[in-house]
């Protein structure tokens, strides 16, 4: 829970490794999504996750203390979607899970940013979507998830990087919405990284997470500032194109060359 708490913070003097990092395990890669599991179903009380919902909800702001206590919340199913895409022989996120995983996002930004009608008529339909029976559903779907197979799962970081280097070129033009989805690969690779060190704690791996959390911390501000746009109606989020700041371009494709060593 710690390293989930700290993918985001910036440290510009991190470093991308440049030592191939070791290849994974089917075994490990099935540990890896029972971890995620295990944070999840040991950490979230349905009852009181509703209670912190409809309270927050009912208000439209959160207190400093339930701000901390949503965000822990929300890490651990953003922890469980992440674990479905990586590990999962679908390399893809349940419906059920996504559906609920992206409406707490929509209620921390509504919250965060002082938008009371939207905290509240997102915050009801989350708390309707939190539901005991719901997640049951959620339950049997997760535990019943097939785990990959070392060949599904190298094709599919052999996507994701693709997708990485297409979005980081030089002088690269994105819209809102393609920064967003840039941004959840890197989150991913964050999480895979993160669980990985959990099981089997070394250095490189501590190094990896330094450097993903500083590309993380960075993409999060700039986003941060383009959904208060959104929300303010001053930006298009599908259309509007604006340039990845080098900062953070220029890390984008250090991480791909040093998975292409």
């Amino acid at each position: 829970m710690q390293h989930i708490l700290d993918d985001d913070v910036i440290n510009v003097q991190a470093s991308c490794p440049t030592d191939p990092e070791r290849d994974f395990t089917e075994a490990e890669l099935a540990d890896c999504y029972r971890l995620a599991w295990q944070l999840l179903v040991s950490g979230v009380s349905m009852p009181s996750t509703r209670k912190l919902v409809l309270s927050i909800a009912m208000r439209g702001s959160a207190t400093p203390q339930q701000a901390v206590e949503f965000k822990h919340m929300r890490a651990r199913f953003k922890k469980m979607r992440f674990a479905c895409a990586n590990y999962s022989e679908l390399h893809e996120y349940p419906e059920s899970l996504h559906s609920i995983t992206r409406l707490m996002g929509r209620f921390q930004d509504a919250f965060k940013n002082g938008r009371k009608l939207r905290a509240l008529w997102s915050g009801v339909k989350l708390w309707g979507r939190l539901r005991t029976s719901y997640f049951a559903d959620l339950h049997e779907e997760l535990v019943k998830a097939q785990f990959s197979t070392l060949g599904s799962f190298q094709r599919y970081i052999a996507t994701e990087n693709q997708h990485l280097a297409e979005g980081a070129p030089e002088e690269v033009l994105l819209t809102a919405r393609q920064f967003h989805e840039l941004r959840k690969i890197v989150s991913r690779r964050i999480a895979l990284n993160d669980t990985r060190r959990a099981l089997t704690p070394s250095p490189e791996f501590d190094t990896l997470s330094l450097f993903l959390a500083t590309v993380n911390g960075l993409m999060g501000k700039v986003n941060d500032d383009l959904v208060l746009e959104k929300m303010r109606s001053k930006i298009d989020y599908e259309n509007q194109t604006f340039k990845l700041p080098e900062e953070i371009a220029s890390r984008i494709r250090a991480l791909v060359l040093s998975q292409r060593s």
